[in-house]
């Protein structure tokens, strides 16, 4: 079986000789609004889109739900998998390095009268590649006909 380009995960970032890379396996939600990309902030002013690593046994869809109503406190409608990308980082925060398989949907936020843990921002797509901390998040706003 050959494996065309436009069907071959894309690769972010590459791993550095002599480091162990901790499998992070999460989920991503696109959500766009009139020129803009909702994100979610870090306390050291990171922007990512809502999502993040999964629970064991958990499916995508479990997981971008579960996180965009633990960060903003609102549930998620998934309209359609956009596709999934491969992103090797540090995480300062946890001082570990990881090779996160992230799997992007395009959704729209259902209303809820929950708090979430972060403060929902949109920012400026055309600052989407600039600013979002994860380089295949960028990818996923772009996938998603932004």
């Amino acid at each position: 079986m050959s494996v065309k380009p436009e069907d071959a995960i894309p690769v972010f970032g590459y791993p550095e000789v002599g480091i162990r890379y901790e499998d992070r396996p999460a989920a991503y939600a696109v959500i766009l609004g009139a020129d803009t990309v909702a994100t979610v902030r870090s306390p050291r002013g990171a922007q990512f889109l809502p999502g993040g690593g999964a629970l064991p046994g958990e499916y995508p869809e479990q997981t971008v739900q579960r996180e965009i109503r633990e960060e903003l406190g609102s549930g998620a409608i998934l309209l359609r998998r956009i596709g999934e990308a491969t992103q090797y980082f540090f995480a300062a925060s946890d001082d570990r390095h990881y090779r996160m398989q992230a799997v992007f949907f395009i959704a729209e936020l259902a209303a809820t009268d929950a708090v979430g843990e972060e403060v929902l921002h949109w920012l400026p797509i055309e600052e989407a590649p600039a600013l979002l901390f994860h380089l295949c998040h960028a990818w996923a706003v772009a996938q998603a006909g932004a």
